[in-house]
């Protein structure tokens, strides 16, 4: 089957990256389901649990995860090529990073047998919503210095702290928090079952909403969790996190790459239709020319994407390339929307053309879910043994 001829989008050809016709098939089927949705606001509640549902109904949120739990196989390859065309036709699926990617690979890699038992085949299923509580105002990047504790209180753990920019809060069944644990030296991972009757949580007013919903600042007031609720040991709760850092950067990229080829996408149509001094303005090379270098940075974007999570399927960790990766889609990425902007004029500021969000979100890719300063901070000192600065 060729995505060329499938996908509505003329410049696409997956087959050159190497995927097989059943992958191909698979990506297929989530652009279709996503793509009901590209006039969607992306903090639409109805549109992001209609994606859901149906990425549910199809068995596309067992992707990635082990068969033995319910899910279709750890192919982080078939789930990051999910991703892209989720985003390539204009609805992206941020929950399948979330759930999906980092959570599921987390519980999956570092918890007890009862913890995967209970919680790995709903996640595949898609009927287990989680958020994330790792991120703080105060510590930004350096998660090490996170505020929120949790110290014994005899067969308890007493957890206290604020987290910010939580997504997906106001869905989720269950909260994976990270805390302090001072008697043990290190951080630690506690799984919190029905976490918005535990904690509370305001809305942060983001300027723009990802397709997973309103970020949440939570404020975590003497919780009290036991034994059973943590996620491996005490204190060893940041090589617990890694695996599944270094599969969010590659399924934000992924994101980053699908939302740039819906912004190329959307240029190419409209400077075939658009018509000034009498011709189409896509015969101009002050357009041909931005659009096909953009098509090239999406291109070298995606295969070394696409080669980073064969590397991780194949058994290796490619940390640096994870992060190479992705500053390199969320570059790629924000060009494309930025020069869909310019190519569209000032309709692209309408709220039809539904640019400006998509923008926004590709632009927040280089913040998140790693700084791309930071991310070329650790480039300099594993890719290029130069000294370490941070």
């Amino acid at each position: 089957m060729s995505e060329r001829r499938n996908s509505g989008m003329s410049h696409v050809d997956m087959a050159v990256h190497g995927f097989t016709d059943e992958e191909l098939q698979v990506g297929q089927l989530a652009y279709d389901i996503s793509s009901k949705y590209a006039g969607a606001s992306l903090h639409d509640p109805d549109a992001i649990n209609a994606v859901w549902d149906q990425m549910k109904r199809t068995g596309l949120t067992a992707l990635g995860l082990p068969q033995e739990y319910g899910g279709s196989g750890e192919n982080l390859l078939l789930l990051t090529l999910v991703s892209e065309r989720a985003a390539a036709a204009g609805f992206p699926c941020s929950r399948m990073t979330l759930c999906q990617g980092i959570i599921g690979r987390i519980i999956w890699r570092s918890a007890t047998e009862a913890q995967r038992q209970e919680w790995l085949p709903r996640i595949a299923a898609g009927d287990a919503l989680f958020s994330f509580g790792l991120t703080e105002a105060g510590s930004g990047s350096n998660a090490m210095q996170m505020g929120t504790t949790a110290r014994r209180k005899g067969d308890r753990w007493i957890i206290t702290g604020e987290k910010s920019y939580i997504s997906d809060f106001d869905n989720a069944d269950a909260l994976l928090l990270a805390a302090q644990t001072p008697s043990e030296g290190g951080i630690s991972l506690f799984i919190v079952r029905n976490p918005r009757e535990r904690i509370e949580s305001q809305p942060q007013g983001m300027a723009f909403e990802t397709s997973s919903g309103q970020p949440h600042t939570l404020y975590i007031d003497n919780l009290e969790l036991d034994d059973a609720d943590l996620v491996g040991t005490p204190g060893s709760g940041m090589r617990a996190i890694f695996p599944g850092l270094n599969v969010e950067r590659i399924l934000t990229a992924a994101q980053a790459i699908g939302l740039g080829r819906w912004g190329l996408d959307r240029a190419i149509s409209y400077a075939n239709e658009r018509a000034v001094f009498g011709v189409p303005i896509g015969t101009y090379q002050g357009i041909q020319h931005p659009l096909a270098e953009t098509y090239v940075s999406l291109e070298c974007a995606w295969a070394l994407n696409v080669a980073v999570a064969r590397a991780f399927d194949d058994g290796g960790s490619a940390g640096a390339q994870a992060n190479a990766a992705k500053i390199a889609a969320a570059d790629a990425g924000f060009n494309a929307m930025d020069r869909a902007l310019q190519v569209h004029g000032g309709s692209g500021y309408t709220s039809d053309a539904g640019l400006i969000e998509r923008y926004l979100m590709t632009r927040f890719f280089k913040t998140a879910p790693v700084t791309r300063e930071l991310a070329l901070n650790h480039l300099s000192v594993q890719a290029l043994s130069l000294p370490r600065s941070y």
